[in-house]
């Protein structure tokens, strides 16, 4: 009997079902099967897989693609797509968060044996350094690390991380709201989300970017800020806002 906890993340019951027989037979008993994004990221949450099967083209809101970037950001798990799909430009995209491998449809017992203990020995076996290497690329590249330098007339104002409350963009305009005065400048909401830390901050709809910090509740159509501010999610941002957040639901 192996321990490992696998997800299956398949919309397709009859595909989802044959991987997980197949992984019984390999003598896996902690498998997991999710249809749908909100599905996944609670299992996720709850079980932090040992690796994770996505199907590529998984339907809802989020496909696997988009899914997996989120799902790297919550548990370090490799990623083995499951896709019938040999589209250059989608694999492309699926190449750009690192997966484990694939697996074409149709697939079969031998297939899936083969990317399993490969997938699962190279996690086993993952040097420490490398883990050292990955959270070395988190940390800031500035010399200032706790705040931003916004200009501001003729001079560059510093404003400290924790007092900014959020980012609304108006046209090719934003403006950002923090703790002593608002700053309205001309600057994309890519540009924004490249200069704001992604561990304090979070875009949950095109025209909001919110500090985590300053959430004081939400659904899944609303976020109330401390300060007083109500911004909406988006329904495209909302499962990674929520995978970004640690919650306790009903069981």
């Amino acid at each position: 009997m192996k321990e490992e906890r696998i997800l299956i993340v398949e919309d397709d019951v009859n595909i989802a079902e044959n991987i997980e027989e197949i992984l019984e037979l390999l003598g896996y008993v902690n498998i997991d099967i999710a249809n749908s994004a909100n599905q996944a990221i609670k299992v996720v949450k709850k079980y932090r897989p040992d690796l994770v099967f996505m199907d590529i083209k998984l339907k809802g809101d989020k496909d696997g693609i988009e899914l997996g970037e989120i799902i790297k950001q919550m548990v370090d798990a490799p990623l083995v797509y499951v896709t019938s799909y040999s589209d250059p430009t989608i694999i492309e995209r699926a190449k750009r968060i690192n997966p484990a491998g694939f697996i074409v449809k149709p697939f079969n017992t031998n297939d899936i044996h083969a990317i399993v203990e490969i997938v699962l020995y190279n996690k086993r076996t993952k040097p420490a350094a490398e883990a050292v290497t990955v959270r070395a690329k988190d940390e800031s590249p500035y010399l200032v690390a706790d705040a931003v330098f916004i200009k501001a007339d003729n001079a560059y104002e510093r404003v400290p991380y924790e007092e900014i409350y959020y980012v609304e963009a108006n046209g090719n305009m934003v403006t950002i709201y923090t703790k002593a005065r608002n700053f309205t400048i001309r600057k994309s909401m890519k540009d924004m989300e490249e200069k704001l830390p992604p561990h304090l901050f979070l875009r949950v709809q095109k025209s909001f970017i919110v500090q985590l910090a300053q959430i004081e509740s939400f659904n899944t159509k609303d976020i109330n800020l401390k300060m007083g501010a109500v911004v909406q999610v988006g329904r495209q941002y909302y499962n990674s806002f929520l995978a970004k957040l640690n919650t306790i639901t009903e069981s």
